[in-house]
């Protein structure tokens, strides 16, 4: 019978070496922050493979979300067509569920990959005896904070792997491991790990905003590096009066359809003064009442232009508005569309030329749009997996093709003295 070797078919690279000793001769708690593309989940799943070999026990892995879960493992083919799952030879697993990520082995060992963001409403009553977190830098930290004890309680072992995002969670743990010799930590950059030669990595840094570069391949803590909008705190307004219809004004709106889990947003904005109303979000209702929803809005404030995404499902509703006699102008979204509203929202905001409410989740929104990189190395811009864009994408679309500046008041009220009536002129 051929002896079967673990880690199977995984070749660490030099730099990836120390890592798994410091791991093999008995540290319990791990910090690696490796440059992108520097293998960071191939070896943490591999080392997590040879310990659910060594030891029975369940074993955890976990990624931001379920979708990054499935995509970054469970689904992942690298550069020579390998799957990332088949470095746990067929031998030693007795059954696998696709809907749970869950492979149990032979020997009665668990490995299951674990979404960050699901794990406070299935985790309690678990007992791992190793954990991996990866990308734990936009992680939800509330996974760590329950498992910590368990781990301390039952001697289980844990690794943090991933690239800075800004001095956060991941930060403050690196801080706190640091000079702590019960921890490992170890920073390595484009310079360590060499995963790209000279003339590849100045080809890949045109291709980037300095800072992204910093953070991806320096691995420097940057507050807003990789970040795609600026100026939101600077262009935020506070007044709830413009919330109010006023004939005297003119508006402009802008509507993002839900599709599924994602919301309907309905923005309006003032052509007088540039500042955008409070978003009307929703979502679960049917597309009758959506309309309907539309509708109200326009009428409210007097008929204003409408941009719509009309794309897929959008068509229909689209049509049918139309047909009803509303002002509105069909967006069909593609890859370069969606940049084109993107980047004329970005010069607006980094011009001062609008302001926005003082909104939670459309704050958040703007904030999570980062620059990011393809598997075929091309840039990207959009939020991380797991997160809505729905109230960008509105204000987007209801800022497109606006005057380069505020247009004057449509009407001027005067108040007749002897009468006590309040009358406008249009001027």
């Amino acid at each position: 019978m051929a002896t079967l070797q673990i880690p199977y078919k995984f070749n660490p690279r030099d730099y990836q070496l120390e890592l798994l000793r410091k791991m093999d001769s008995g540290i319990k708690r791990a910090i690696v922050v490796w440059n992108r593309r520097s293998g960071k989940d191939k070896t943490c799943f591999n080392y997590m493979i040879k310990r659910a070999v060594e030891k029975v026990g369940t074993y955890f892995y976990f990624l931001p979300t379920y979708s990054q879960a499935k995509k970054v493992i469970w689904d992942n083919i690298d550069n020579e067509g390998f799957k990332m799952l088949d470095h746990i030879p067929r031998e030693l697993i007795k059954a696998t569920n696709a809907t749970e990520l869950k492979i149990e082995l032979v020997n009665g060992s668990v490995v299951q990959l674990i979404a960050a963001d699901e794990f406070k409403k299935s985790g309690v009553g678990t007992n791992p005896v190793g954990v991996v977190f990866s990308e734990y830098s936009i992680s939800d930290p509330e996974a760590w904070k329950y498992l910590s004890p368990i781990l301390a309680v039952n001697g289980g072992w844990a690794i943090f792997n991933f690239t800075p995002r800004g001095m956060n969670h991941a930060w403050n743990l690196l801080q706190y491991a640091n000079g702590n010799d019960k921890w490992f930590t170890q920073t390595l950059t484009i310079d360590d790990t060499k995963v790209m030669s000279k003339e590849q990595f100045e080809e890949e840094k045109t291709q980037y905003p300095a800072d992204f570069v910093e953070q991806e391949y320096y691995c420097k803590f940057i507050e807003g590096a990789g970040q795609f909008f600026r100026r939101i705190d600077n262009n935020i307004h506070r007044d709830d009066l413009v919330d109010k219809p006023d004939y005297t004004h003119r508006y402009k709106m802008g509507v993002d359809l839900g599709k599924y889990q994602d919301y309907t947003v309905i923005t309006l904005i003032d052509l007088m003064n540039m500042r955008v109303l409070k978003q009307d979000r929703f979502n679960q209702i049917d597309w009758n009442l959506q309309k309907s929803r539309i509708e109200v809005a326009y009428l409210k404030y007097f008929k204003p232009e409408i941009t719509m995404d009309s794309t897929g499902l959008g068509d229909p509703i689209y049509d049918d508005l139309s047909k009803k006699g509303l002002n509105i102008v069909s967006y069909k979204f593609t890859e370069a569309s969606r940049m084109d509203l993107l980047n004329n929202l970005l010069l607006l905001l980094e011009q001062d030329k609008i302001k926005i409410p003082d909104d939670p989740i459309l704050k958040a929104e703007l904030q999570s749009f980062r620059y990011s990189m393809t598997d075929t190395r091309k840039i990207k811009v959009g939020v991380p997996d797991g997160l809505h864009d729905d109230c960008v994408f509105s204000l987007a679309l209801a800022c497109y093709n606006l005057p380069n500046k505020p247009l004057p008041i449509y009407g001027i009220r005067r108040l007749n003295q002897q009468s006590g009536v309040e009358t406008t002129s249009y001027e």
